[in-house]
Protein backbone atom coordinates (compact mmCIF):
# COMPACT_ATOMS: atom_id res chain seq x y z
CA UNK A 1 0.00 0.00 0.00
CA UNK A 2 2.75 2.46 1.00
CA UNK A 3 4.87 1.51 -2.02
CA UNK A 4 1.91 2.06 -4.36
CA UNK A 5 1.27 5.47 -2.82
CA UNK A 6 4.89 6.52 -3.21
CA UNK A 7 4.88 5.44 -6.88
CA UNK A 8 1.60 7.21 -7.67
CA UNK A 9 1.63 10.39 -9.71
CA UNK A 10 1.32 13.75 -7.98
CA UNK A 11 -2.20 14.10 -9.41
CA UNK A 12 -3.22 10.74 -7.94
CA UNK A 13 -1.84 11.65 -4.49
CA UNK A 14 -3.34 15.13 -4.66
CA UNK A 15 -6.78 13.94 -5.82
CA UNK A 16 -7.05 11.98 -2.57
CA UNK A 17 -6.77 15.29 -0.67
CA UNK A 18 -9.49 17.16 -2.59
CA UNK A 19 -13.27 16.90 -1.99
CA UNK A 20 -15.18 15.50 -4.97
CA UNK A 21 -17.24 18.68 -5.34
CA UNK A 22 -14.21 20.86 -6.13
CA UNK A 23 -14.09 22.51 -9.56
CA UNK A 24 -10.29 22.64 -9.69
CA UNK A 25 -7.13 21.92 -7.72
CA UNK A 26 -3.52 22.99 -8.12
CA UNK A 27 -1.07 20.48 -6.65
CA UNK A 28 2.56 20.90 -5.60
CA UNK A 29 5.04 18.21 -4.57
CA UNK A 30 6.49 19.88 -1.49
CA UNK A 31 8.02 23.33 -1.27
CA UNK A 32 10.10 22.69 -4.39
CA UNK A 33 7.01 22.20 -6.51
CA UNK A 34 6.40 25.93 -6.72
CA UNK A 35 10.01 26.93 -7.50
CA UNK A 36 9.59 27.02 -11.29
CA UNK A 37 6.41 29.07 -11.04
CA UNK A 38 8.18 31.49 -8.69
CA UNK A 39 10.91 32.01 -11.31
CA UNK A 40 8.33 32.67 -14.03
CA UNK A 41 6.48 35.18 -11.84
CA UNK A 42 9.70 37.01 -11.05
CA UNK A 43 10.22 37.58 -14.78
CA UNK A 44 6.53 38.39 -15.32
CA UNK A 45 6.74 40.90 -12.48
CA UNK A 46 9.31 42.92 -14.43
CA UNK A 47 6.63 43.44 -17.09
CA UNK A 48 3.58 43.83 -14.84
CA UNK A 49 4.16 44.61 -11.18
CA UNK A 50 0.85 42.97 -10.21
CA UNK A 51 2.30 39.55 -11.12
CA UNK A 52 5.47 39.88 -9.04
CA UNK A 53 5.74 37.24 -6.28
CA UNK A 54 5.76 39.83 -3.50
CA UNK A 55 2.47 41.26 -4.84
CA UNK A 56 0.80 37.87 -5.28
CA UNK A 57 1.94 36.89 -1.79
CA UNK A 58 -0.69 39.24 -0.37
CA UNK A 59 -3.40 37.37 -2.27
CA UNK A 60 -1.99 34.02 -1.17
CA UNK A 61 -2.10 35.08 2.49
CA UNK A 62 -5.66 36.41 2.19
CA UNK A 63 -6.99 33.30 0.45
CA UNK A 64 -5.01 30.42 1.95
CA UNK A 65 -3.15 31.69 5.04
CA UNK A 66 0.44 30.60 4.35
CA UNK A 67 2.41 32.53 1.75
CA UNK A 68 3.48 29.58 -0.38
CA UNK A 69 5.49 31.75 -2.77
CA UNK A 70 7.89 32.72 0.02
CA UNK A 71 8.02 29.33 1.74
CA UNK A 72 5.30 30.10 4.32
CA UNK A 73 7.58 31.22 7.15
CA UNK A 74 6.04 30.88 10.61
CA UNK A 75 3.44 28.28 9.65
CA UNK A 76 5.54 25.21 10.45
CA UNK A 77 4.86 23.47 7.14
CA UNK A 78 6.75 20.35 6.13
CA UNK A 79 8.83 21.07 3.00
CA UNK A 80 7.98 17.56 1.78
CA UNK A 81 4.65 16.03 0.81
CA UNK A 82 1.77 16.94 -1.47
CA UNK A 83 0.09 20.34 -1.12
CA UNK A 84 -3.29 21.12 -2.66
CA UNK A 85 -4.93 24.44 -3.46
CA UNK A 86 -8.66 23.75 -3.78
CA UNK A 87 -11.24 25.84 -5.66
CA UNK A 88 -14.86 25.02 -4.84
CA UNK A 89 -17.58 27.52 -5.71
CA UNK A 90 -16.81 30.81 -3.97
CA UNK A 91 -14.43 29.24 -1.44
CA UNK A 92 -10.70 28.54 -1.63
CA UNK A 93 -8.77 26.07 0.49
CA UNK A 94 -5.32 24.69 1.26
CA UNK A 95 -4.27 21.25 2.45
CA UNK A 96 -0.58 21.02 3.39
CA UNK A 97 1.56 18.71 5.57
CA UNK A 98 2.82 20.15 8.85
CA UNK A 99 6.17 19.62 10.60
CA UNK A 100 5.59 21.91 13.62
CA UNK A 101 1.99 21.58 14.79
CA UNK A 102 2.33 24.23 17.50
CA UNK A 103 3.61 26.86 15.07
CA UNK A 104 0.92 25.95 12.53
CA UNK A 105 -1.89 26.27 15.06
CA UNK A 106 -0.55 29.60 16.38
CA UNK A 107 -0.40 31.04 12.86
CA UNK A 108 -3.84 29.62 12.04
CA UNK A 109 -5.43 31.27 15.08
CA UNK A 110 -3.94 34.63 14.12
CA UNK A 111 -5.09 34.28 10.49
CA UNK A 112 -8.65 33.23 11.34
CA UNK A 113 -8.83 35.82 14.12
CA UNK A 114 -8.09 38.58 11.60
CA UNK A 115 -11.56 37.93 10.15
CA UNK A 116 -13.31 38.36 13.50
CA UNK A 117 -13.80 36.67 16.88
CA UNK A 118 -14.01 32.90 17.04
CA UNK A 119 -15.25 30.61 19.81
CA UNK A 120 -12.50 29.12 21.96
CA UNK A 121 -14.91 26.35 22.97
CA UNK A 122 -14.25 24.58 19.65
CA UNK A 123 -10.97 23.27 21.08
CA UNK A 124 -8.20 21.58 19.14
CA UNK A 125 -10.31 18.78 17.66
CA UNK A 126 -12.72 20.92 15.65
CA UNK A 127 -12.19 23.57 12.96
CA UNK A 128 -12.27 27.21 14.00
CA UNK A 129 -13.96 29.88 11.91
CA UNK A 130 -14.65 33.61 11.95
CA UNK A 131 -16.23 36.22 9.72
CA UNK A 132 -19.03 35.73 7.21
CA UNK A 133 -19.66 35.80 3.47
CA UNK A 134 -16.60 36.54 1.36
CA UNK A 135 -14.67 37.49 4.53
CA UNK A 136 -15.14 34.13 6.24
CA UNK A 137 -12.03 32.18 7.24
CA UNK A 138 -11.78 28.70 8.75
CA UNK A 139 -9.16 26.10 9.48
CA UNK A 140 -7.76 23.30 11.60
CA UNK A 141 -4.48 21.50 12.24
CA UNK A 142 -5.34 17.81 12.48
CA UNK A 143 -4.00 14.29 11.89
CA UNK A 144 -5.03 12.83 8.56
CA UNK A 145 -3.98 9.61 6.82
CA UNK A 146 -0.97 9.11 9.08
CA UNK A 147 0.35 12.69 9.06
CA UNK A 148 -0.55 16.08 10.48
CA UNK A 149 -2.00 18.55 7.99
CA UNK A 150 -2.96 22.20 7.95
CA UNK A 151 -6.41 22.76 6.44
CA UNK A 152 -7.52 26.33 5.73
CA UNK A 153 -10.30 27.96 3.68
CA UNK A 154 -11.66 31.40 2.92
CA UNK A 155 -14.68 32.86 1.12
CA UNK A 156 -18.36 31.95 1.12
CA UNK A 157 -18.77 28.45 2.51
CA UNK A 158 -15.23 28.32 3.95
CA UNK A 159 -16.36 26.57 7.14
CA UNK A 160 -18.15 23.84 5.17
CA UNK A 161 -15.17 23.37 2.86
CA UNK A 162 -12.75 22.94 5.77
CA UNK A 163 -15.16 20.46 7.35
CA UNK A 164 -15.18 18.48 4.10
CA UNK A 165 -11.37 18.49 3.96
CA UNK A 166 -11.22 17.44 7.60
CA UNK A 167 -13.54 14.45 7.03
CA UNK A 168 -11.36 12.97 4.27
CA UNK A 169 -10.25 9.53 5.42
CA UNK A 170 -12.56 9.56 8.47
CA UNK A 171 -13.82 6.19 9.69
CA UNK A 172 -17.40 7.43 9.85
CA UNK A 173 -19.06 9.40 7.02
CA UNK A 174 -15.81 10.20 5.18
CA UNK A 175 -15.77 12.88 2.51
CA UNK A 176 -15.68 11.57 -1.05
CA UNK A 177 -12.65 12.83 -2.92
CA UNK A 178 -11.72 13.38 -6.55
CA UNK A 179 -9.80 10.09 -6.33
CA UNK A 180 -13.18 8.32 -6.07
CA UNK A 181 -14.38 9.68 -9.43
CA UNK A 182 -14.16 6.87 -11.99
CA UNK A 183 -14.06 9.32 -14.89
CA UNK A 184 -10.99 11.00 -13.43
CA UNK A 185 -9.08 7.92 -12.30
CA UNK A 186 -7.64 6.86 -15.71
CA UNK A 187 -6.40 10.42 -16.35
CA UNK A 188 -4.42 10.79 -13.11
CA UNK A 189 -1.11 9.27 -14.31
CA UNK A 190 -0.80 12.26 -16.69
CA UNK A 191 -0.37 14.66 -13.77
CA UNK A 192 3.17 13.79 -12.71
CA UNK A 193 6.18 16.00 -12.04
CA UNK A 194 6.52 18.63 -9.34
CA UNK A 195 3.25 20.48 -10.02
CA UNK A 196 -0.09 19.50 -11.54
CA UNK A 197 -3.52 20.88 -12.30
CA UNK A 198 -6.91 19.12 -12.17
CA UNK A 199 -9.91 20.91 -13.69
CA UNK A 200 -13.49 19.67 -13.92
CA UNK A 201 -15.05 20.04 -17.38
CA UNK A 202 -18.54 20.25 -18.87
CA UNK A 203 -20.01 17.37 -20.86
CA UNK A 204 -18.62 15.91 -23.09
CA UNK A 205 -15.34 16.91 -21.43
CA UNK A 206 -15.01 15.28 -18.00
CA UNK A 207 -11.71 16.47 -16.49
CA UNK A 208 -8.35 17.84 -17.54
CA UNK A 209 -5.24 16.57 -15.75
CA UNK A 210 -2.11 18.52 -16.64
CA UNK A 211 1.49 18.41 -15.49
CA UNK A 212 2.84 21.93 -14.92
CA UNK A 213 6.43 22.96 -15.53
CA UNK A 214 7.89 26.45 -15.52
CA UNK A 215 11.13 28.38 -15.61
CA UNK A 216 12.07 32.05 -15.87
CA UNK A 217 10.78 32.37 -19.44
CA UNK A 218 7.79 30.04 -19.88
CA UNK A 219 4.99 27.97 -18.36
CA UNK A 220 4.02 24.66 -19.98
CA UNK A 221 1.00 22.49 -19.17
CA UNK A 222 0.75 19.07 -20.77
CA UNK A 223 -1.47 16.08 -20.10
CA UNK A 224 -4.89 14.58 -20.81
CA UNK A 225 -8.33 16.06 -21.42
CA UNK A 226 -10.88 13.37 -20.71
CA UNK A 227 -13.99 12.54 -22.75
CA UNK A 228 -16.18 9.47 -23.44
CA UNK A 229 -14.47 9.03 -26.84
CA UNK A 230 -11.58 10.70 -28.70
CA UNK A 231 -11.82 14.48 -29.04
CA UNK A 232 -9.42 14.62 -31.99
CA UNK A 233 -8.58 12.58 -35.09
CA UNK A 234 -6.10 12.78 -37.96
CA UNK A 235 -4.32 16.05 -38.79
CA UNK A 236 -5.47 19.64 -38.40
CA UNK A 237 -6.19 21.73 -41.54
CA UNK A 238 -3.18 23.35 -43.20
CA UNK A 239 -1.66 26.42 -41.54
CA UNK A 240 -2.44 28.53 -44.63
CA UNK A 241 -6.03 28.75 -43.33
CA UNK A 242 -4.80 31.12 -40.60
CA UNK A 243 -3.23 33.69 -42.96
CA UNK A 244 -5.84 36.37 -42.25
CA UNK A 245 -5.89 35.97 -38.45
CA UNK A 246 -4.29 38.53 -36.16
CA UNK A 247 -5.64 37.75 -32.67
CA UNK A 248 -6.02 33.98 -32.65
CA UNK A 249 -6.51 30.97 -34.89
CA UNK A 250 -7.52 27.41 -34.02
CA UNK A 251 -7.31 24.44 -36.41
CA UNK A 252 -8.59 20.99 -35.47
CA UNK A 253 -9.57 17.63 -36.90
CA UNK A 254 -12.36 16.29 -34.73
CA UNK A 255 -13.18 12.94 -33.15
CA UNK A 256 -16.64 11.90 -31.97
CA UNK A 257 -16.48 13.76 -28.64
CA UNK A 258 -14.82 16.71 -30.38
CA UNK A 259 -17.86 17.08 -32.61
CA UNK A 260 -20.10 17.07 -29.53
CA UNK A 261 -17.90 19.72 -27.88
CA UNK A 262 -18.05 21.90 -31.01
CA UNK A 263 -21.85 21.61 -31.12
CA UNK A 264 -22.03 22.70 -27.47
CA UNK A 265 -19.69 25.65 -28.09
CA UNK A 266 -21.78 26.70 -31.09
CA UNK A 267 -24.95 26.52 -29.03
CA UNK A 268 -23.43 28.70 -26.31
CA UNK A 269 -22.22 31.25 -28.88
CA UNK A 270 -25.60 31.45 -30.60
CA UNK A 271 -27.49 31.69 -27.29
CA UNK A 272 -25.58 34.90 -26.57
CA UNK A 273 -26.23 36.39 -29.97
CA UNK A 274 -29.10 35.10 -32.16
CA UNK A 275 -30.39 31.66 -31.09
CA UNK A 276 -33.01 31.37 -33.88
CA UNK A 277 -33.28 31.93 -37.61
CA UNK A 278 -32.19 30.08 -40.79
CA UNK A 279 -28.48 30.92 -40.36
CA UNK A 280 -28.33 29.90 -36.69
CA UNK A 281 -30.39 26.76 -37.31
CA UNK A 282 -28.15 25.55 -40.14
CA UNK A 283 -24.96 26.33 -38.26
CA UNK A 284 -26.15 24.47 -35.16
CA UNK A 285 -27.25 21.49 -37.27
CA UNK A 286 -23.93 21.13 -39.08
CA UNK A 287 -21.48 21.65 -36.20
CA UNK A 288 -22.23 18.19 -34.80
CA UNK A 289 -21.25 16.66 -38.18
CA UNK A 290 -18.11 18.65 -38.96
CA UNK A 291 -14.93 16.62 -39.34
CA UNK A 292 -12.53 19.56 -39.21
CA UNK A 293 -12.62 23.18 -38.10
CA UNK A 294 -10.83 26.49 -38.48
CA UNK A 295 -11.77 29.35 -36.15
CA UNK A 296 -9.99 32.69 -36.39
CA UNK A 297 -10.32 36.28 -35.26
CA UNK A 298 -8.86 39.43 -36.76
CA UNK A 299 -10.14 42.05 -34.32
CA UNK A 300 -12.41 43.24 -31.53
CA UNK A 301 -14.99 46.02 -31.78
CA UNK A 302 -14.68 47.39 -28.25
CA UNK A 303 -17.80 49.56 -28.68
CA UNK A 304 -19.90 46.36 -28.56
CA UNK A 305 -18.51 45.15 -25.23
CA UNK A 306 -21.02 45.31 -22.38
CA UNK A 307 -22.28 42.15 -20.60
CA UNK A 308 -20.79 38.63 -21.01
CA UNK A 309 -23.18 37.05 -23.53
CA UNK A 310 -23.91 40.09 -25.69
CA UNK A 311 -20.19 40.93 -25.79
CA UNK A 312 -19.69 37.98 -28.15
CA UNK A 313 -20.83 40.37 -30.90
CA UNK A 314 -17.60 42.33 -30.40
CA UNK A 315 -15.35 39.56 -31.73
CA UNK A 316 -14.59 39.51 -35.45
CA UNK A 317 -14.98 35.77 -36.10
CA UNK A 318 -14.69 33.49 -39.10
CA UNK A 319 -15.48 29.79 -38.67
CA UNK A 320 -14.99 27.26 -41.46
CA UNK A 321 -16.19 23.64 -41.22
CA UNK A 322 -15.43 20.69 -43.48
CA UNK A 323 -17.21 17.34 -43.67
CA UNK A 324 -20.71 18.78 -43.26
CA UNK A 325 -23.78 17.76 -45.28
CA UNK A 326 -22.88 18.27 -48.99
CA UNK A 327 -24.78 20.95 -50.89
CA UNK A 328 -25.36 20.48 -54.64
CA UNK A 329 -25.39 24.23 -55.18
CA UNK A 330 -23.97 27.09 -53.07
CA UNK A 331 -26.23 28.38 -50.31
CA UNK A 332 -25.83 31.92 -48.96
CA UNK A 333 -27.60 33.15 -45.83
CA UNK A 334 -27.50 36.48 -44.01
CA UNK A 335 -28.70 37.50 -40.56
CA UNK A 336 -29.12 41.12 -39.49
CA UNK A 337 -30.81 40.57 -36.13
CA UNK A 338 -27.98 42.07 -34.08
CA UNK A 339 -25.63 45.06 -34.05
CA UNK A 340 -23.86 43.70 -37.16
CA UNK A 341 -24.65 41.52 -40.15
CA UNK A 342 -23.49 37.88 -40.25
CA UNK A 343 -23.07 35.74 -43.33
CA UNK A 344 -23.00 32.00 -43.96
CA UNK A 345 -21.99 30.20 -47.14
CA UNK A 346 -22.42 26.44 -47.64
CA UNK A 347 -20.79 24.93 -50.71
CA UNK A 348 -20.17 21.24 -51.25
CA UNK A 349 -19.04 19.59 -48.00
CA UNK A 350 -17.86 22.91 -46.46
CA UNK A 351 -19.54 25.71 -44.54
CA UNK A 352 -18.22 29.12 -43.53
CA UNK A 353 -19.76 31.65 -41.14
CA UNK A 354 -18.43 35.18 -40.65
CA UNK A 355 -19.41 37.81 -38.08
CA UNK A 356 -19.35 40.48 -39.42
CA UNK A 357 -19.55 39.54 -43.09
CA UNK A 358 -16.15 39.53 -44.80
CA UNK A 359 -14.92 38.83 -48.31
CA UNK A 360 -12.79 35.85 -47.32
CA UNK A 361 -12.83 32.20 -48.37
CA UNK A 362 -10.84 29.78 -46.22
CA UNK A 363 -9.47 26.74 -48.02
CA UNK A 364 -9.67 23.72 -45.73
CA UNK A 365 -6.85 21.46 -46.87
CA UNK A 366 -5.55 18.68 -44.62
CA UNK A 367 -2.23 19.63 -43.12
CA UNK A 368 0.40 17.71 -41.24
CA UNK A 369 1.39 17.61 -37.60
CA UNK A 370 -0.94 17.48 -34.57
CA UNK A 371 -4.71 17.14 -34.82
CA UNK A 372 -5.13 20.36 -32.81
CA UNK A 373 -3.04 23.45 -33.44
CA UNK A 374 -3.89 26.87 -32.05
CA UNK A 375 -2.12 30.13 -31.39
CA UNK A 376 -3.07 33.48 -29.86
CA UNK A 377 -1.07 36.72 -29.77
CA UNK A 378 -1.35 38.40 -26.33
CA UNK A 379 0.34 41.57 -27.62
CA UNK A 380 -2.20 41.89 -30.46
CA UNK A 381 -5.08 41.28 -28.04
CA UNK A 382 -3.72 44.02 -25.76
CA UNK A 383 -3.45 46.37 -28.74
CA UNK A 384 -7.07 45.66 -29.71
CA UNK A 385 -8.22 46.38 -26.15
CA UNK A 386 -6.13 49.56 -25.92
CA UNK A 387 -9.07 51.42 -27.48
CA UNK A 388 -11.00 50.99 -24.22
CA UNK A 389 -11.09 53.92 -21.83
CA UNK A 390 -12.52 54.61 -18.40
CA UNK A 391 -15.89 55.71 -19.82
CA UNK A 392 -16.26 52.38 -21.64
CA UNK A 393 -16.14 50.67 -18.25
CA UNK A 394 -19.54 52.20 -17.47
CA UNK A 395 -21.25 50.16 -20.21
CA UNK A 396 -21.04 46.83 -18.43
CA UNK A 397 -19.07 44.23 -16.52
CA UNK A 398 -16.98 43.03 -19.49
CA UNK A 399 -15.40 46.38 -20.46
CA UNK A 400 -14.98 47.25 -16.77
CA UNK A 401 -13.11 43.99 -16.17
CA UNK A 402 -10.95 44.41 -19.28
CA UNK A 403 -10.02 48.00 -18.43
CA UNK A 404 -8.91 46.85 -14.98
CA UNK A 405 -7.08 43.83 -16.38
CA UNK A 406 -5.09 45.96 -18.83
CA UNK A 407 -4.01 48.28 -16.01
CA UNK A 408 -2.77 45.28 -14.02
CA UNK A 409 -1.30 42.95 -16.65
CA UNK A 410 -1.09 44.95 -19.87
CA UNK A 411 2.70 44.98 -19.72
CA UNK A 412 2.71 41.21 -19.27
CA UNK A 413 0.57 40.75 -22.40
CA UNK A 414 2.78 43.05 -24.44
CA UNK A 415 5.86 41.19 -23.22
CA UNK A 416 4.53 37.74 -24.10
CA UNK A 417 5.24 35.66 -27.18
CA UNK A 418 2.28 34.01 -28.99
CA UNK A 419 0.51 31.44 -26.83
CA UNK A 420 0.35 27.96 -28.38
CA UNK A 421 -1.90 24.93 -27.92
CA UNK A 422 -1.43 21.57 -29.60
CA UNK A 423 -3.17 18.23 -29.21
CA UNK A 424 -3.17 14.64 -30.39
CA UNK A 425 -5.90 11.95 -30.35
CA UNK A 426 -6.09 9.66 -27.33
CA UNK A 427 -8.59 6.90 -26.49
CA UNK A 428 -9.30 8.75 -23.22
CA UNK A 429 -10.00 12.05 -24.99
CA UNK A 430 -6.99 14.08 -26.12
CA UNK A 431 -3.39 14.62 -25.12
CA UNK A 432 -2.58 18.34 -25.17
CA UNK A 433 0.21 20.83 -24.53
CA UNK A 434 -0.25 24.53 -23.71
CA UNK A 435 2.73 26.89 -23.72
CA UNK A 436 2.98 30.54 -22.61
CA UNK A 437 6.36 32.15 -23.17
CA UNK A 438 7.77 35.58 -22.42
CA UNK A 439 9.76 37.61 -24.93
Amino acid sequence: MLAALLCASLAARGAALVPARAEAAVLFDGAGGIAGLHQFLETAGTKSRALAPYELSRESIALFGPDLLSGAPGWGLDPRGARALVFAGNAYALSAPVRDGKAARKALIAWVGAAGPWSKRTGRRNPISAGSGRSQRAGIVAPQEGSVRLLTASGRGAEMLVAALWRIGAQRSPTRTLAHDRRLEPLLPAGNGKAALIVRGDDPITFAVLELSADASSVVARGLVGAPSPLLAGHAPDASACTESSLFCLRASLGLSGKAALALASQMYLSGTSPAGPLADLLQKETSRAESLVLLSSGIDVSLLDEPKSSLWALHLVAALAGVTPHDRPLDLEAGDGPRKRCLRAEGPTLQMASPCVDLRIALREGDGPALQATADPAAIDAALSRLNAFDALRGSVPATLVGARLLVGGFLRGSAPFTLSGEPDPLGARIELRWSLR
